[in-house]
């Protein structure tokens, strides 16, 4: 019997130290080549923010009205790129839902901001008192939607009863996101943050017991990335029909930003996948799989690519709705690949359809 306990013990230590040689390389590599770039990225962009809105603010000429375009959809474009990494810093502090109350179908959001404007409340005239109010009220998506008429136009600092008011609280809105941002990427700099906890798994660390665990939430996360933007950002747009579509269901249809976050939002986790490097770790007869996503992923971009914008405008006798339900057939098709192939292929487990923090 101590034979035969001391032959589990020297299994199990190595089968430890295998987990930890095969998993902590494609953790460091998503963390260092993927995730520290695109929230800085991310922060970078959003920085840009106030002075977008300070600028269209003081004139609303055409060009300042186009530059602020531009930096709100840049902002649009490196969030979307990280908002599918529900874990760690962006779920510190609420931070991924007061960075972009969706989905919001009921308009929950707009309803808290025109009470707002009725009572003329100034707690939102500073980004460090707003960040103390509702989500809803202090997001991306808040800020599309005072920035924003239903017809994608600008009308952030154009002349009105509300003008003063809608610019403080615009300039109070972009600094929160934009200190937002910030703390994000910081927290993942950080050497000594949560990058630590995934890279150094084992008995003393209270939240990843092996370098599985800590892959397995990453992975999952890249996962569920692919569900979010099949279930929530596509199907409920195309509705039953193309006769009941809803194209200002797409994420920031008002702004005219949905193809630049969709695409966004899927180039992200296939960037995040690629740089994890997992094909050394899979058996030449499950590699495949790795390159199949590939295609798969390229097909899901040349779908977007041909869609006409804005896509609240074109959606009808343009085409786009058969774009949109073919690339959603293709994001079918990339689920099952990531969760049945790839994870299967590396004995990952988790629910890939667990939509952690949304």
């Amino acid at each position: 019997m101590n034979h035969l306990a001391l032959g589990l013990t020297v299994l199990l230590i190595g089968v430890s130290a295998a987990d930890a040689a095969d998993f902590k390389q494609p953790l460091e590599n998503v963390i260092t080549g993927y995730i520290r770039p695109a929230t800085a990225a991310f922060a970078e962009s959003a920085a840009d923010l106030p002075d977008a809105v300070s600028a269209v603010c003081a004139e609303s000429d055409d060009a300042r009205i186009e530059a602020f375009k531009d930096v709100f959809s840049d902002a649009v474009r490196d969030f979307s790129r990280i908002q599918f990494l529900r874990f760690g810093p962006l779920l510190d502090n609420d931070r991924l839902s007061r960075l972009s109350f969706r989905p919001d179908p009921r308009g929950r959001a707009q309803r808290q901001i025109r009470k707002l404007y009725a009572s003329k409340d100034t707690s939102v005239l500073s980004a460090q008192s707003l960040a103390q109010k509702s989500v809803a009220v202090q997001s991306l998506t808040a800020l599309e939607l005072i920035a924003f008429d239903k017809d994608t136009d600008v009308v952030l600092g154009r002349s009105g009863e509300n003008t003063d008011y809608t610019c403080g609280y615009a300039l109070a809105i972009a600094g929160n996101v934009a200190q937002i941002a910030e703390a994000t990427a910081t927290g993942w700099a950080n050497p000594d943050g949560y990058s630590r906890q995934l890279l150094s798994a084992g008995p003393e660390n209270a939240r990843y017991r092996t370098a599985t665990e800590a892959i397995e939430v990453v992975y999952n996360a890249l996962a569920t990335g692919v569900t979010i933007a099949k279930d929530q950002d596509l199907i409920p747009a195309l509705g039953k029909s193309e006769d009941k579509a809803k194209p200002r269901r797409f994420p920031f249809s008002r702004s005219g930003n949905s193809v630049v976050y969709l695409t966004g939002e899927l180039d992200g986790i296939h960037d995040a996948l690629v740089s994890m490097d997992l094909k050394p770790l899979m058996s030449p007869a499950d590699q495949w799989t790795l390159d199949t996503l590939g295609f798969e992923f390229k097909n899901a971009g040349n779908y977007l690519a041909a869609l006409e914008t804005p896509l609240r405008k074109s959606f009808a006798n343009t085409g786009n709705y058969n774009r949109v339900t073919a690339l959603s057939i293709t994001l079918s098709s990339i689920q099952e690949l990531m969760v049945d192939g790839v994870a299967g292929a590396l004995g990952l487990a988790g629910g890939f359809n667990a939509l952690d923090g949304d």
